[in-house]
């Protein structure tokens, strides 16, 4: 298959007005950014919240220390088992 004779094609010859366009202008190189207050907040419940998902939910030490005063005989005493009583009984609302 042959095409001949196609017309409606210009050709490109004596492209005289073309002008530069001028050279760009660089900007300085500093973005920025900023935050509402309510994603500052935000940002500060997600800190805390990092941090107290970081301390044990158990405090080993504290119990380690009960272990340790329930071995001692000396311990338990009228005094504690008052204290232990009365606490109790707030929780309960006696």
């Amino acid at each position: 298959m042959t095409i001949n004779n196609i017309s409606g094609v210009n050709s490109v010859k004596g492209c005289s007005g073309i002008e530069k366009s001028a050279k760009a202008v660089k900007l300085p190189e500093q973005d920025t950014i900023t935050l509402s207050s309510e994603a500052k907040a935000m940002g500060e419940v997600f800190a805390i919240s990092e941090e107290l998902n970081a301390v044990p939910d158990i405090r080993m030490d504290k119990v380690e220390a009960a272990i340790q005063h329930l071995k001692d005989p000396d311990y338990i005493n009228q005094s504690v088992i008052n204290n232990v009583a009365d606490k109790i009984a707030d929780m309960l609302g006696i």
